[in-house]
């Protein structure tokens, strides 16, 4: 593109309605500038300013998908089970995939199942069970 086509700083934004910013040091001022328009959202970047590695995002916004009273159910005291980031995120995507999900290890020989892992603890899936259950009727 020639430099005589190319809109210049005045024609794009009048002077004045681009405030002087620099890149976001906190992850508050990130959040608005990306509100703003003046950056453009990064799970890396974000995960950076909170000071997580990039995989806690990733289980946050899996942790997200939760309903909430099944969030609220998991986390009870009286639940009996003991949940991380990492069980939440597990029971986010078997929820997204469907109740049966686990990892199924098989011989490379003659296909026999030898290992099956399951992503849901057997405490978790009962109280999601029950969970499912009570919303169904």
């Amino acid at each position: 593109m020639s430099a005589e086509l190319a809109p210049t700083l005045d024609e794009v934004a009048p002077r004045g309605a681009i405030p002087n910013w620099q890149p976001a040091t906190t992850v508050d001022d990130y959040i608005r500038n990306c509100r703003e328009g003046l950056e453009e959202y990064s799970d890396r970047r974000f995960a950076k300013l909170m000071g997580w590695p990039r995989v806690q995002v990733f289980r946050a916004k899996l942790i997200a998908e939760i309903p909430k009273a099944l969030f609220e159910r998991l986390m009870a005291d009286d639940s009996g089970v003991r949940i991380s980031t990492k069980a939440l995120a597990d029971i986010a995507l078997a929820l997204r995939r469907g109740r049966d999900w686990a990892d199924i290890e098989r011989c490379p020989h003659c296909g026999e199942v030898l290992r099956v892992r399951y992503h849901v603890s057997e405490a978790a899936g009962r109280v999601i069970t029950a969970w499912l259950n009570e919303s169904q009727s």
